[in-house]
């Protein structure tokens, strides 16, 4: 945990020892990498100075310095890294920090990305200790109970915001992508493989044209994330080499796609039910169904086609994310795997996760909820790590202790990707997750394999427990959060709107009628660029942003200081 009060720091990446506290009160990030986040959260610092806060950074437990459980032959360690238990871990900091104070001083938290589910939550579960949140890009409506039908393709759709002219790049670009999938699904010939592999130089030769698909379709999520106006290493820190970004990246990704290569459509891209032409090359498109004359067409033909130009472009453009480094000499596409069976009602492995008896106190009763982690966590033998906690430890294990789903698709008409995520037109929420029953979790062996003990053995599609302890959709009743989406970040899709409302709406979106909950849209923000360092080259939804929440902040501090007694007489 770091603290600094930002009028004596001197510099505004440095994160000192204790300072006082500041006439405004605490400003609170609990989040993993402090190194990280200190050096990406401008906003706290900009106005931590002007308000005179002192700025707190805590890690969250389980991440690389903040897992003293795992190495001390403590059973079932893994089981104590829930989100209960981390915003516990704030609210015991913050008291703390309070013991010594006249007066009791406000505190705000901020949070982005998982931190901004966290600052949501804790400012729901903990309002007498946090007096207000800033929840940026924080996607607490991903689960299974809190997606529906009409936002579960929203992440796709704002990846594709930034493919076209909403986003700064050109519709041509959106359009050549969202035909680009099915046209080269027709060069799966063992001849079209070779053709395409060498005009590409691929490292290895392609096995399949699911594998180059795959490879180039994967990368505009995290392109999208990383979407910011200036070259920016915050996204490939986490997932990749550090390299930085481009300047609007998916812009540049645009580049070698925003021209006409000579496709011709018929019928309808929305319906996914359309003919494409390049050359001599057609598919036809149903849905999920597919037909295409490619492995009829010879190898003059297909060079004719275009559709080479077509996947060059592609290629080029996914590119912008797999050689960020500058140093690919060709690409390394991994070949495409046959993917896993979705545990369903028909698949005899559902619900049968632990032998009978095992659990059979929980969860207590028919219709509660499903259990956190505590149910049926494995055995009691010490843990035994001795390893390095990768950077997304944290995530990943309350992704399996607190059985938060990730519900999304994609494909459905409104956004580049093809074929559909789903296998009917017709699918509902449930027929995407599964019934309502405990079935087996999957994280459980890798965490053995690192010894790490105390995981879940099984889980609940359906999130049972999160749905409970935080209330779902239900956050109406809640005062003074803004929940702050960049249109153009995936993760603003699964973001918190008022009914009604979403990416595609207006700046300021009320949640409360007061006002004291909002939703804010920067619209053209990628992931929670609202909390990075102020930077001439920002959009003007930025500052604009930035000027909202620092007058929602100054008001929440105001009414906190207005209503208090004495902390201690």
């Amino acid at each position: 945990m770091a603290a600094v009060n930002p009028k004596k720091s001197g510099a505004k990446n440095n994160a000192g020892s204790f300072l006082e506290v500041g006439r405004d009160g605490y400003w609170f990030y609990g989040l993993s990498h402090v190194g990280e986040y200190v050096n990406n959260t401008g906003l706290m610092w900009q106005l931590g100075e002007k308000m005179g806060a002192l700025l707190v950074f805590a890690e969250h437990r389980c991440e690389p310095q903040s897992h003293p459980m795992f190495n001390g032959g403590c059973p079932r360690c893994v089981s104590y890294c829930t989100t209960a238990q981390a915003l516990e871990d704030y609210a015991t900091i913050i008291s703390h920090l309070r013991e010594k104070q006249a007066q009791r001083p406000p505190a705000i938290v901020f949070g982005g990305s998982y931190g901004g589910m966290l600052a949501g939550w804790m400012r729901m579960k903990y309002p007498e200790v946090v007096d207000g949140a800033i929840a940026a890009s924080a996607p607490i409506w991903q689960l299974s109970t809190t997606v529906t039908r009409e936002t579960v393709d929203w992440p796709a759709v704002a990846i594709s915001r930034g493919l076209s002219s909403a986003g700064g790049s050109s519709d041509q670009c959106l359009a050549n992508l969202q035909v680009a999938w099915p046209l080269l699904r027709g060069l799966n010939t063992p001849s079209a493989l070779k053709l395409l592999s060498g005009h590409l130089n691929t490292c290895k030769p392609l096995e399949t044209v699911e594998s180059l698909i795959s490879w180039a379709s994967a990368s505009f999520f995290l392109l999208a994330e990383g979407n910011y106006p200036y070259p920016s290493s915050y996204i490939t820190y986490a997932v990749a080499s550090g390299s930085p970004l481009p300047a609007w990246p998916m812009r540049e990704a645009c580049r070698s796609l925003s021209r006409d290569f000579g496709i011709h459509v018929s019928g309808s891209r929305k319906d996914v039910n359309y003919t494409a032409k390049l050359g001599d090359l057609e598919v036809t498109v149903d849905w999920t169904y597919w037909s295409s004359n490619g492995g009829d067409l010879t190898e003059e033909q297909l060079k004719a086609s275009g559709i080479l130009d077509l996947a060059t472009a592609v290629t080029k453009a996914a590119g912008v994310w797999y050689n960020v480094s500058g140093g690919q000499s060709c690409w390394n596409i991994i070949q495409a795997e046959k993917q896993p069976k979705h545990a369903g009602h028909d698949d005899p492995q559902y619900g049968k996760g632990h032998e009978a008896g095992s659990c059979s106190k929980c969860p207590p009763c028919a219709d509660c909820p499903a259990c956190p982690v505590s149910r049926c966590a494995g055995d009691d033998t010490p843990c035994n790590f001795t390893g390095q906690v990768p950077k997304t430890f944290a995530w990943d294990t309350i992704v399996c202790n607190d059985d938060l789903s990730q519900i999304s698709a994609q494909g459905l008409g409104r956004d580049l990707y093809w074929p559909p995520s789903v296998s009917s037109r017709n699918f509902t929420i449930a027929s995407m997750v599964g019934p309502h029953e405990l079935v087996k979790a999957s994280c459980t062996e890798q965490f053995d394999s690192m010894g790490l003990r105390g995981a879940p053995v099984t889980s609940d599609p359906w999130s049972g427990w999160m749905t409970a302890y935080y209330g779902g959709r239900n956050v109406s009743q809640h005062r003074n959060i803004v929940w702050s989406n960049g249109a153009l970040d995936p993760w603003s899709g699964m973001g918190v709107y008022p009914v009604g409302g979403g990416p595609d709406g207006p700046m300021v979106q009320r949640i409360n009628s007061d006002g004291s909950q909002i939703a804010l849209v920067l619209d053209l923000g990628a992931h929670h660029l609202d909390l990075m360092f102020p930077d001439k080259r920002d959009p003007p939804c930025a500052p604009a942003a930035r000027e909202i929440e620092s007058q929602m902040i100054q008001q929440w501090c105001q009414e906190a200081y207005s209503k208090q007694e004495p902390l201690y007489s």
